[in-house]
């Protein structure tokens, strides 16, 4: 090696070892080298020939909204002859891009740095849209500081757009340019247009948000510590972060909107945790005669430590993990079950969002078997509710009232009159959902939008959400589902399958979810045959995907966002091309190209 390694060298050693000695580290930027580290302990490889497609955007939100004046003026104002810029959702996928130069166009395109496709960090590594998101900061990144070989012609430079009134991060706004380009003028040009768009947001913001923004900008001009909550929103000065850290909001909320109301807008509350006893005085924010939120300021706070001369209380809950009787150990469900045993041990009222047979249904009943044993819940479907809505009111007055739990069976399919009609019941007896008995199910959140009565209900017991993942985002999880339904349907103890069985399992879309694999499996182990699963005892439909070769982490996930969209798009290949934001020709040759039977989706 050279006594000056070039820097592409020391990415390439990084990558290869884990590690660089320290004069090498002292060539690369520390911002580069925690991305790199962070990189590698995804898996990036260098070696990828475009940004994975990752499913279709929405081009009305309210970000897209707030961007286009202000990018559009600045692509404008600087010619965009060598250079382009792109907003991106907070999780790095790419919205919408703004080009002029074809010469560039062409070869972002030929990188995939077009709508729909993400530039995650943990997807392709280090780079000037999936950096910022994970370090919630602006970063430039030139060259062979990007994982990806394909990347290292580009100079990107991007930053986070904050939401000045919830404080979340909304997106990313990044200007992309030949890395011979790379100019220490353009942070700053990037992070004052993200701040534009982040105040654009506010312009755009509900008329509850903006009485929120107000009340706090008002109630900060007193010099205390300041805090207003109210839902989802939580806005602190410094002062107040410094009392407040320790609570979440959802905490706060719930103990403040207890206390005040429209009719007593002021209120002290004595907030107790384990770590401090802090005073409030609480005021009402109201806005069309409706509680919205609360002024908090702290006026005291007494720091206690914990008795030595009491039995510490046990720091786990006393029923059993979830994962005991709902196995798996894939990203995506671990994190839906630990979202489900956080709101168990909150008593929050949830309500679990997803696609039809992801088992949102059974993860409720796992919870209430533990939360609440020997108590038989009320099962109210939205169905029954079209067939008898008066019966199916008088289950729910007579649950509310002998204090049994409740779950609202697809209540986003309710009538929305029928909806806002239980959203009353629920709001006369708080009891219930104030002991987190009170759970839900309805798709996919965003599906459509949500009439009055619903966001009403919705309004009331998502105060916990869930979100189930998709039977084909839990591939490592296969055995154990398989497992599970050896136990359900099958008189053998042992239970083998052949390498081909397996692969085709695993492999396939399955559009139906836990519940089409519980029907293949039943039909399966219903011949009660063979200690043994072959290839040939699957449906032909699933049986076909023993013939496909093993995808790459990147390839499947650009297999799923076509097969989402297609699915999405009942096998129209047109609408899902346009959904995807790709032409339809670059559709049918992915389509061809990963050998996908779209008509096999819908069997």
């Amino acid at each position: 090696m050279p006594a000056y390694p070039r820097l592409d060298d020391l990415r390439d050693t990084f990558l290869s070892d884990g590690k660089l000695d320290v004069r090498m580290e002292q060539m690369v930027r520390p911002v580069v080298l925690e991305s790199w580290k962070r990189s590698r302990g995804f898996g990036n490889s260098n070696r990828f020939s475009e940004l994975p497609l990752h499913s279709p955007i929405v081009s009305d939100s309210v970000l897209l909204r707030a961007a286009r004046p202000i990018l559009s003026t600045l692509a404008d104002e600087l010619g965009m002859s060598n250079a382009s810029l792109l907003i991106a959702d907070r999780h790095a996928r790419i919205l919408e891009t703004w080009i002029s130069n074809q010469d560039l166009a062409r070869k972002l395109e030929r990188v995939g740095s077009v709508p729909g496709h993400t530039a995650a960090e943990e997807m392709v590594g280090t780079n000037g849209v999936g950096t910022p998101a994970a370090d919630r900061k602006a970063s430039m990144i030139v060259g062979a500081e990007h994982i990806a070989d394909v990347l290292t012609d580009f100079a990107c430079v991007g930053a986070p757009i904050n939401n000045p009134i919830t404080g979340r991060p909304e997106g990313i706004v990044t200007l992309t340019a030949l890395a011979s380009d790379a100019s220490p003028i353009l942070p700053s040009l990037i992070n004052q247009a993200a701040r534009e768009v982040g105040r654009q947001l506010v312009n755009l913001a509900s008329m509850r948000e903006r009485v929120l923004l107000d009340s706090f900008l008002s109630a900060s001009r007193l010099g205390r510590a300041i805090a207003v909550v109210g839902g989802d929103v939580l806005m602190e000065n410094p002062a107040a972060t410094e009392y407040l850290h320790h609570v979440d909001k959802t905490t706060l909320w719930m103990i403040v909107s207890e206390s005040v109301t429209a009719s007593h807008p002021k209120r002290t509350v004595r907030l107790e945790t384990e770590a401090a006893i802090t005073e409030l005085n609480c005021t009402a924010i109201v806005f069309d005669d409706e509680l919205i939120g609360a002024i908090v300021e702290v006026v005291q706070q007494i720091h206690t430590e914990p008795l030595n001369a009491l039995p510490t209380p046990p720091t786990s809950p006393n029923w059993a993990p979830l994962a005991e009787s709902l196995p798996g150990t894939s990203q995506a469900w671990v994190y839906a079950r630990e979202q489900a045993e956080s709101a168990m041990r909150a008593s929050l009222p949830v309500v679990v969002f997803g696609a039809p047979g992801t088992g949102k249904f059974t993860l409720l009943r796992h919870m209430l078997d533990r939360v609440a044993p020997r108590q038989t819940p009320a099962v109210l479907d939205s169905q029954d509710a079209q067939k008898d809505v008066e019966t199916w009111f008088t289950e729910l007055s007579t649950a509310l009232d002998e204090g049994t739990p409740v779950i609202f069976r697809h209540l986003d399919s309710l009538d929305e009159v029928v909806a806002q009609r239980a959203a009353d019941h629920l709001g006369a007896a708080p009891t219930l959902l104030a002991r987190g008995l009170v759970l839900g199910t309805a798709g996919a959140q965003g599906s459509r939008a949500l009439e009055p009565g619903h966001q009403a209900l919705l309004d009331l017991i998502a105060v916990g959400r869930i979100d189930m993942p998709n039977l084909r985002e839990r591939k490592q999880d296969m055995r154990s589902l398989l497992h599970v339904f050896e136990r359900k349907y099958a008189s053998a103890v042992s239970i083998s399958y052949t390498q081909g069985a397996y692969t085709a399992l695993s492999r396939a879309p399955w559009p139906g979810n836990l519940r089409q694999l519980d029907s293949v499996m039943r039909g399966v182990f219903s011949l009660g045959r063979r200690n043994e699963v072959t290839v040939d005892q699957l449906p032909p439909a699933i049986a076909a995907y023993a013939r496909r070769r093993d995808l790459t982490m990147l390839e499947q996930l650009e297999v799923d966002g076509i097969i989402n969209a297609l699915i999405r798009c009942f096998g129209n290949k047109v609408l899902a091309a346009e959904m995807l934001g790709i032409s339809r020709s670059t559709l049918y040759r992915k389509i061809s190209g990963y050998k996908l039977d779209e008509e096999r989706l819908f069997l």
